[in-house]
């Protein structure tokens, strides 16, 4: 069965989860808390697999002739990210690879039939001694195999964020490696019954007494000991050359779709039991696959600090700066700041005198720092009395409109005095003199504890105590 239905069907999946992807919410978090460089912690590896097919390019023709049309195929990969740029990713791929050749162009009759030795087998003897130069050559334009395939190696993916810093959930890579690439190809010479073919000048397959027979398709004859062509013995083993490119795309926080195309460029040129042709001497095979990566080992923190999921920061911002205060959006903690309004590097206004109101709002620029100094929303100082009204009277000034800020931290705290008489209960630990009065003071330190949030007391019971403060 042809692989191109596996294919789709993983492709089809894969865009539909990722139609279906948003950002999640606590990880967004975390990438918004991130500095702007931030050391890469997470370097646990991330698991692969994958199913493709196999092309083959050499002197036997392959059966399709297509990259995304071929022999099924399995890859497997463990990957590792090595900085911003650049992963190392450990790959192997299983599967085979075919070709058949016929061309009516041969002048000769091919018969392996007289060659086969007693066992029924075709024997190489027979063939060295019986087959003249001119079937060889006729032989190579009937020619047919199937190969087991296997390469296995390392490679170096770049993932081009150096030049693509823009909003994107799709990564393109390329990648380039070495590895170890075997092969074992067979050949079809005999059919069900176990006749040998004999290959007609008129481009039909006969047996031996002549009858038209129909080849089965089944891969018996180890090609490299039958040596045809007298090859002798070559190696069924070579180094290889994987260059692979395609692009990333993000189903979720952990799991990764790929769609990719790797050509292996092995060292051989046996790979079809045909040596020869023109330009590349060599075979080439091409797999074209598509494959999950998924993260097992790394904890959501790391996750977050990968570089393959940093890239969301451009999905997030594109260095857009919708404020125009020169803080791209990403980095701006302060948004829709008015036109011309200065800023600092994280995007908020600037507060000379650091009362929590902008400078541009505030319309006493230099409040003098204090113990506990209550502002205005205009950035104005409160006077105590101001503070009394607006507890007593909540509806004068709202609690929103004003700022507080200190410059000094106080650990000191109230004691209680029980033998203060005329003060209720639960307000004798305001009389810290212990002299059965509450004064302006010790009023306006139960205030400040109350913005300060140190109090027990609540809101209500403030204006229960400016109301003794008053009538004692």
């Amino acid at each position: 069965m042809r692989v191109s239905l596996i294919s789709i069907l993983c492709m089809f999946l894969c865009v539909s989860a990722f139609a279906q992807q948003e950002i999640d919410d606590d990880y967004l978090s975390v990438l918004l808390a991130e500095e702007e460089e931030t050391t890469n912690t997470a370097f646990k590896p991330v698991i692969g697999f994958g199913v493709g097919n196999f092309s083959f390019y050499g002197d036997v023709v392959d059966y399709f002739r297509s990259p995304i049309n071929g022999l099924t195929s399995y890859r497997f990969l463990i990957s590792r990210n090595l900085g911003h740029y650049f992963d190392i990713e450990f790959h192997g791929t299983l599967g085979k690879v075919g070709g058949s050749l016929y061309s009516a162009e041969n002048k000769t009759k091919i018969d392996f039939s007289n060659m086969v030795g007693a066992d029924g087998k075709i024997d190489p003897e027979r063939i060295a001694r019986l087959m003249t130069e001119e079937q060889r050559a006729d032989m190579q334009t009937v020619a047919n195999f199937r190969s087991q395939i296997f390469a296995g190696g390392v490679s170096m993916a770049y993932n081009f964020n150096h030049i693509l810093d823009h909003k994107r959930p799709i990564h393109p890579y390329v990648s380039l490696g070495v590895e170890f690439f075997q092969f074992s190809s067979k050949g079809d010479f005999f059919d069900a019954d176990n006749r040998a073919y004999v290959y007609w000048p008129d481009g039909t397959i006969r047996d031996s007494k002549g009858e038209i027979i129909v080849r089965d398709y089944e891969y018996e004859t180890d090609l490299r000991n039958l040596d045809l062509y007298g090859y002798g013995e070559y190696a069924k083993t070579s180094v290889a050359f994987p260059v692979d490119a395609g692009f990333n795309v993000t189903i979720t926080d952990r799991v990764t779709c790929r769609f990719g195309c790797a050509a292996h460029f092995p060292l051989t040129d046996y790979i079809d039991n045909v040596k020869g042709g023109k330009g590349w001497k060599n075979d080439i095979v091409v797999n074209t696959y598509v494959s999950l990566s998924i993260d097992l080992f790394s904890t959501d923190d790391e996750i977050a600090a990968v570089e393959n999921f940093r890239n969301l920061k451009f999905t997030v911002t594109d260095h857009l700066d919708e404020d125009g205060d020169g803080v791209d959006d990403f980095n701006d903690e302060c948004p829709n700041t008015p036109k011309d309004v200065k800023v600092n590097q994280f995007g908020c206004p600037l507060d000379g005198d650091k009362d929590g109101v902008p400078d541009y709002l505030d319309k006493e620029p230099n409040t003098p720092m204090g113990k506990n100094v209550i502002v205005s929303a205009s950035g104005i100082k409160m006077t105590d009395m101001q503070v009394i009204m607006l507890l007593y009277n909540p509806d004068a000034v709202k609690h929103s409109d004003t700022r507080v800020y200190s410059n000094t931290s106080e650990a000191q705290s109230g004691s209680s005095v029980d033998a203060t008489k005329g003060i209720p209960a639960k307000y004798k630990f305001v009389d810290t003199d212990n002299d059965n009065y509450i004064s302006h003071e010790e009023l306006q330190k139960a205030i400040d504890d109350i913005f300060e949030g140190t109090s027990t007391l609540s809101p209500a019971d403030i204006n229960g105590l400016q109301d003794f403060f008053f009538e004692q």
